[in-house]
């Protein structure tokens, strides 16, 4: 038979059968925790070849530590919300990042043509070239026995509209005792600085990389992997498009992204999975790091899918575990990653609740504006995935409707700028312009010295910064140092230990806040005093 009529048959979740090419795939990697030992030598000639390009440098990032649980059982009340779980969907362009995750949360099949991708994209323009340019967040829900819940699609041709978006995630919500959020980020290059912003500002749980069953592990995905690793955010794979892959080009690519797995600048042990025992270990693993799942699947004839429902019911959320997030007893801190102007209602803003707990008719500080100051607004209502609450709580991504408490000030969407956030007055925010960072090249083609200047990408802040002291006097690709950063702009509000990313066109490196408003330096002018003429 063909390789297409072979490929069809083989990696249903739970069947004995699969095509020849993913069984030898199989074998070759075992399912153990442990790597199998390489000859001698062979470890530094493989270390030599990979540091040869620059792509590979992007991967040097070390491997993340296991995370520490926030908490103990018996303030179980007080942690973060640990029901929901974020999953970004990272990779290269034309992978089928959309059409996965359209054939997830709708639980259909795709044709072919792009008919589970168009009820995933936000803008008409992405409907007609295919190519995802903003993010986009969708959801399934499983119930208490790990079964789906569904809804109704049959009536739906085209793009979704609003309401019965809405009218979707209001049924799932209530149905479902587990909530699983895909953000759906741009695979293309252009696009780079939007999905660096999916994986720092929205704080997913796990990062879903997909890759081409036909065109391997490119140059994107590569890059996308080493954000991931930088952040510490567990990753897994699908390999989609096997059912129109020849047997050898997938066999072949499913070599390099095993080698690529277990090569030194990443080190997770591979771990294919093919049967529903197979998913519920990738599960346990991922969190920890001790393996790197890969799932095989076809978006059209639905091969492979229920074995990575299987993984999505059965993997755990991160947020109490992985620091990020602060109890529900805390201060309120809420980063804004989305403004809208709502008919009827006003200004309504979206984003993720790092500490506290928001409820109706509370006061909090909106800032900092471009002068750095902090206002009181009012939070009106609130809503998590399109629906309706009475609170929201640390770790959960929601929206409030606001009021100005300034008299005669009414908000507007010129009134917000990125990375702005809402806090409790008792944190007396305010902004800092410059701020020290404990910082790692990734890499770079020359060198970093003083007067250089990257994009910051820091939560949900995204603001070009110039480095201002380096303690050494150069910085290359692998070098460690502690750089001094002045936003370009405005200041913004930071903490001590957030991580942040630094870039110019690819990512550079990334680094943690160590300091804020340092020393001035020599020949600073004190705050307040006029520039000379």
């Amino acid at each position: 038979s063909s390789p297409v009529t072979s490929r069809t048959a083989h990696a249903r979740a739970g069947s004995p059968t699969m095509s020849a090419a993913a069984m030898e795939a199989k074998e070759l990697i075992p399912t153990s925790e442990q790597p199998q030992a390489e000859k001698p030598g062979a470890a530094a000639e493989k270390t030599k070849r990979k540091s040869s390009t620059d792509d590979e440098i992007a991967l040097t990032a070390t491997k993340p530590e296991p995370p520490k649980a926030a908490g103990t059982e018996s303030d179980e009340e007080d942690l973060p919300a640990y029901d929901d779980l974020k999953i970004a969907t990272i990779g290269n362009v034309d992978s089928g990042k959309s059409t996965l995750v359209g054939v997830l949360t709708k639980a259909i099949l795709d044709d072919g043509r792009g008919s589970a991708r168009s009820r995933v994209f936000n803008f008409a323009h992405e409907q007609a070239n295919g190519r995802t340019s903003s993010i986009a967040q969708e959801i399934m829900g499983f119930r208490d026995d790990g079964k789906q819940v569904t809804f109704d699609h049959q009536r739906q041709v085209g793009s979704v509209s609003v309401a019965a978006r809405k009218q979707q995630w209001t049924h799932v919500v209530a149905q479902s005792a587990k909530v699983v959020t895909f953000i759906d980020l741009c695979g293309h290059e252009k696009y780079l600085k939007t999905t660096i912003f999916g994986l720092t500002g929205l704080y997913p749980d796990y990062a879903m990389i997909v890759v081409n069953a036909n065109a391997g592990f490119q140059r994107m995905t590569r890059e996308h992997l080493g954000i991931a690793l930088a952040l510490k955010v567990p990753v897994f794979f699908v390999v989609t498009k096997i059912d129109i892959a020849p047997d050898n080009v997938f066999t072949e690519n499913m070599h390099s992204l095993c080698r690529l797995l277990k090569s030194n600048a990443v080190k997770l042990q591979p771990l294919i999975v093919r049967t529903m025992a197979d998913a519920e270990q990738g599960a346990q693993q991922v969190s920890t790091h001790q393996a790197c799942p890969i799932f095989c699947v076809s978006n059209v004839t639905g091969d492979g899918l229920d074995a990575l429902r299987c993984f999505m019911a059965a993997v755990a959320s991160r947020t109490v575990t992985s620091g990020m997030f602060n109890r529900r007893s805390a201060p309120v801190e809420f980063q804004i990653d989305g403004i809208y102007q709502v008919p009827g209602v006003g200004i309504v803003v979206a984003g993720t609740i790092m500490a506290g707990t928001v409820t109706p008719n509370m006061t909090l500080m909106l800032g900092p504006d471009k002068s750095g100051n902090f206002k009181p607004v009012m939070v009106r209502s609130i809503h998590t995935k399109r629906t309706p609450v009475e609170q929201a709580v640390a770790g959960q991504g929601a929206a409030f409707a606001l009021r100005s408490l300034v008299k005669k000030d009414t908000l507007k969407r010129s009134t917000f700028r990125k990375g702005m956030v809402m806090v409790a007055p008792e944190l007396s925010p305010k902004a800092v312009r410059e701020f020290e960072a404990e910082v790692v090249i990734l890499h770079h083609a020359t060198t970093i010295k003083v007067k250089y200047q990257a994009v910051i990408h820091c939560g949900v802040i995204r603001q070009s910064a110039q480095v201002r002291e380096i303690r050494v006097p150069l910085l290359r690709a692998g070098d460690k140092g502690i750089i001094r950063f002045r936003f370009v702009n405005y200041g913004e509000y930071i903490k001590l230990g957030q991580t942040l990313l630094f870039r110019e066109g690819r990512t550079k490196g990334l680094g943690t806040v160590c300091l804020l408003d340092p020393p001035p330096m020599p020949g600073d002018r004190p705050a307040g005093e006029p520039s000379k003429a």
